[in-house]
């Protein structure tokens, strides 16, 4: 009995012997080698970022598995050997693999997420203190594609532009972590489920890649919007970059001038301005105004494009007279023109889910001089984003109701089930129903062979839209920059319910300046193939839609 006694309190002596020996080894690792413990990629737990989907689960941004070759330093025994080892496989100056391996770490990084081709020459040269880590690298399967609106993220899987910036918290699983979500048992982030429809897309992509070639301009945007629920279908700026290697391509580029830049609309503008003084019953349709080609105010006098006689309002707007546009303008009051354009949202952000969005340039009326108002009338002194000027054009077409613009669907589990859902959100009614309804039959004038925006016109589609052209402020020295416009055309389809809007902005095109001539075209090209898609039919006909192709009859 004695002796048993004696055993079990020497086993119990030799456990806490053991166990103190650990306890005193882990303190010393985390607080005098603590980092061995952070350095070392062993420590790593492998998981996969999520996934950013289009609106019908297609795969625009994934995750597949990569290699990255580390190595311990105090392990290699010839350390130029293996460098000049490395660098022949590699394609690294072996001078910059052996300054790696002369530090005084742990570990260093050779090379990270190394193409899989090279991985089977890694693995052959067989170098004492030379590992593979197993990783995940992020892939756009479509390149170019949304490559704005998708973004990209850097070695580190860490989010660094467009929706992958902005929804890195939820894409990387290690950062979800850190917001206290439960992940036990995950080993995906969670999915972005975008708004954007690859086909339409692909199809606007396409359409700005030639105007970007036919014109010569220096920017193409277009955006293509619901105007009923504020969905964006389609955003996209050319030139534009493939996020796969978007080290390679200049930093204008890759920023989204869709949200990021602001320009002076011009005639576009007219539209917001027409809106509000029929909405207050300050003018009729047919109110009749003298063109003479040009107006004085005080000091100034403002050109038109062509002396236009005796016209009514309507044919202001279809022929885009400044002349009666100032002259109209005249019967609002400052303060009710300044309200409602903001009631519109210009000047301030959308609250687009993507970061950068600029808020544009709307002063308030204290700041405006003799002539503001009249240069605001002709879309001068304002300064709007492509999303600002599709979205207070889809309130009109949205029966007066402003929407907040959409990019995103919704946020799903790695299981496929939804985290959360993104509903469209009214903002509010900026003009009556009743004059959304008149100012759209109005603007399907400007697409009859009077108006500016003929060429945009599309045979069996009642149209309604607005051309634009502006110059080119000059930030640095005042005034405008010579023989430099923006050019751009918004449009509805098809009235007197428009299911569509779509916007094109053509920045500095070479030769022909006016949106009638070169952004109504690139319209055009957009919706006559996408239209049938969606099943927005022409009159008289049928279509039957089948994998993105449609067949007429």
């Amino acid at each position: 009995m004695f002796n048993n006694l004696r055993r079990f309190k020497f086993v119990i002596l030799i456990t806490a012997l053991v166990f103190s020996v650990l306890v005193i080894r882990i303190t010393k690792l985390m607080f005098f080698n603590k980092d061995i413990i952070l350095a070392s990629p062993q420590t790593k737990n492998l998981q996969e970022r999520g996934f950013i989907l289009d609106r019908n689960g297609d795969k625009l941004a994934l995750s597949i598995e990569t290699y990255s070759i580390y190595a311990r330093p105090a392990e290699i025994e010839n350390k130029l050997e293996t460098s000049k080892r490395l660098s022949a496989i590699l394609g690294i100056d072996y001078r910059e693999i052996l300054n790696q391996l002369n530090r005084k770490r742990p570990f260093v990084w050779i090379k990270r997420q190394v193409d899989l081709s090279k991985i089977h020459n890694i693995e052959g040269l067989s170098i004492k203190g030379v590992y593979l880590e197993k990783e995940f690298r992020r892939y756009y399967p479509f390149h170019h594609l949304a490559s704005h609106i998708l973004g990209f993220v850097g070695i580190d899987n860490k989010g660094l532009e467009g929706i992958e910036y902005y929804f890195d918290s939820y894409l990387n699983p290690k950062r979800v972590d850190k917001k206290k979500i439960n992940l036990i048992g995950q080993s995906r982030g969670y999915s972005v489920v975008l708004t954007i429809d690859r086909y339409i897309q692909g199809v606007v992509e396409e359409a700005l890649e030639k105007a970007l070639k036919d014109t010569g301009a220096k920017l193409v945007t277009a955006i293509v919007m619901r105007p009923s629920t504020g969905e964006i279908l389609a955003l996209a700026n050319k030139p534009d970059f493939d996020p796969n290697y978007f080290k390679k391509f200049p930093k204008n580029y890759i920023r989204n001038r869709a949200i990021t830049d602001s320009f002076e609309p011009g005639s576009t503008f007219k539209i917001f301005i027409a809106s509000l003084l029929l909405d207050k019953n300050l003018i009729s349709p047919s109110d009749r105004f003298v063109c003479k080609g040009y107006i004085k105010i005080g000091n100034t006098t403002i050109h038109d494009t062509a002396k236009h006689g005796i016209i009514d309002f309507r044919e202001v707007l279809q022929k885009s007279c400044n002349v009666g546009m100032i002259l109209s303008v005249d019967r609002i009051d400052d303060n009710e023109l300044y309200k409602g354009l903001r009631n519109f949202g210009f000047g301030t952000p959308t609250g687009i889910n993507l970061a950068g969005e600029s808020s544009g340039i709307l002063r308030t009326p204290n700041r405006w001089s003799r002539i503001s108002k009249y240069e605001i009338a002709i879309g001068q002194e304002v300064a709007v984003t492509s999303l600002q000027l599709i979205t207070a054009g889809s309130a009109i077409a949205n029966n007066g109701v402003l929407m907040q613009p959409r990019i995103i669907k919704k946020l799903e589990n790695p299981d496929g089930t939804v985290l959360k859902e993104y509903k469209p959100l009214k903002i509010r009614r900026v003009i009556r129903k009743e004059t959304a309804e008149n100012l759209l039959k109005i603007l399907t004038g400007v697409l009859t062979k009077e108006g500016t925006g003929y060429k945009a016109r599309i045979e069996g589609y009642n149209i309604a839209g607005k051309t634009g052209t502006a110059q080119i402020a000059d930030v640095k020295n005042g005034g405008y920059l010579e023989n430099q416009f923006y050019a751009s055309f918004i449009g509805f389809v098809p009235v007197p319910n428009p299911e569509i809007a779509v916007l094109v902005t053509i920045d500095r095109p070479k030769g022909e300046k006016y949106g009638g001539q070169t952004a109504a075209p690139v319209f055009k090209y957009i919706v006559e193939r996408i239209a049938p898609y969606l099943n927005i039919l022409p009159d008289n006909s049928t279509v039957y839609v089948v994998h993105n192709e449609y067949h007429n009859e």
